[in-house]
């Protein structure tokens, strides 16, 4: 099914362009874009407009069209649950640190398909990728821990359920997972809402998440973007979790994330990462802090990818000894657009 699916969507993907790929300045100017953003990034009225934005004759800022750049070569989980669309993800990864404490690799698969005759609100899901991000974990690095659970989840993505009755995004998913032979049941609402101002651009997101054996898990999420000139852009990125069931800690997380962007070409970035871990108890404080270098970069075809990420982490668990690592990984990511 596999093997299918990504030679029926390769040629149509998006995910990076092979015609043209120049390194020299692209100008970014204050107006909403005509066609594609960097030849990479289809921005339309359908994907970020709103009642509201879209009555104030709303103008798609600089900082907002290059977070949609990063967030969509990256594939950050805010660009996902927004649009429905035909997408396809094979990931074989790895993490090494130097005290082995961290190491773990796998192999995750995330397959999403527009349904016919839904009118674009209903997306199949088969995935086995954790919930978390993999850009900032409990591990203290940027990519999982071991303790994620082996699960796949097969279910249903159901887009602008409530219509355009308040500006923003909403979509829910419902879905089975498998993990060791045992069916669980989940259901995880998402709402999601940009604003543009002058220079910067504001993106909240909101998930809510019931698991039949984990409980309820609630991620807020507030980033502010800015575009600091054609070649480097700005993230402060902002979350807390809640999870009711949690193996090694019962509280609430503040992850404080600070990330500078420097865009190459159309096919390779590269991002300097501050990432830090504070938890509420016993008293609100800093549970660990790592400095991240991740580049990325498209090969061989449009659809071809390879990440690496070295880093260093201070742990307090670890009496704030400074503990280096690495992440690769090798990924496929292709989408299929309506064009």
């Amino acid at each position: 099914m596999t093997g299918l699916l990504l030679a029926s969507i390769s040629g149509t993907a998006t995910a990076q362009p092979s015609a043209v790929d120049s390194d020299a300045d692209i100008q970014v100017e204050e107006q909403k874009p005509s066609g594609d953003f960097w030849k990479y990034e289809e921005l339309d009225d359908d994907l970020h407009g709103d009642t509201v934005t879209e009555s104030f004759e709303y103008i798609l800022n600089k900082s907002h069209r290059f977070a949609n750049w990063i967030d969509g070569f990256f594939d950050d989980d805010r660009t996902r649950g927004i649009k429905n669309e035909t997408r396809l993800k094979l990931s074989a990864w790895g993490f090494w640190d130097e005290n082995s404490v961290y190491d773990d690799s796998d192999f995750n698969f995330n397959v999403r398909i527009k349904l016919p005759r839904a009118k674009k609100r209903v997306q199949f899901v088969l995935t086995n990728e954790p919930d978390d991000d993999m850009a900032n974990s409990r591990s203290g690095g940027v990519f999982p821990d071991p303790e994620t659970k082996d699960e796949t989840t097969v279910g249903l993505r159901f887009f602008d359920v409530i219509g355009k009755r308040i500006p923003g995004k909403f979509s829910t998913a419902v879905g089975v997972g498998f993990s060791s032979g045992d069916p669980n049941f989940r259901i995880e609402p998402r709402y999601i809402y940009t604003h543009d101002f002058n220079i910067w651009s504001t993106t909240f997101l909101q998930k809510i998440r019931w698991h039949s054996e984990n409980g309820w898990r609630s991620l807020t999420r507030l980033d502010f973007d800015r575009a600091i000139s054609k070649k480097y852009f700005f993230r402060s990125n902002n979350e807390l979790q809640w999870d009711e069931e949690e193996d090694d800690f019962d509280g609430i997380e503040f992850r404080p994330r600070f990330i500078l962007s420097r865009r190459f070409s159309s096919k390779q970035a590269l991002l300097f990462e501050w990432n830090n871990i504070v938890r509420d108890k016993p008293e609100w404080d800093v549970h660990t802090t790592a400095l991240v270098l991740r580049y990325r970069r498209q090969i061989l075809r449009p659809w071809l990818f390879v990440e690496v990420a070295p880093q260093v982490a201070w742990r307090n668990e670890q009496d704030w000894d400074a503990s280096g690592g690495i992440f690769a990984k090798l990924e496929i990511l292709a989408k299929k657009t309506d064009k």
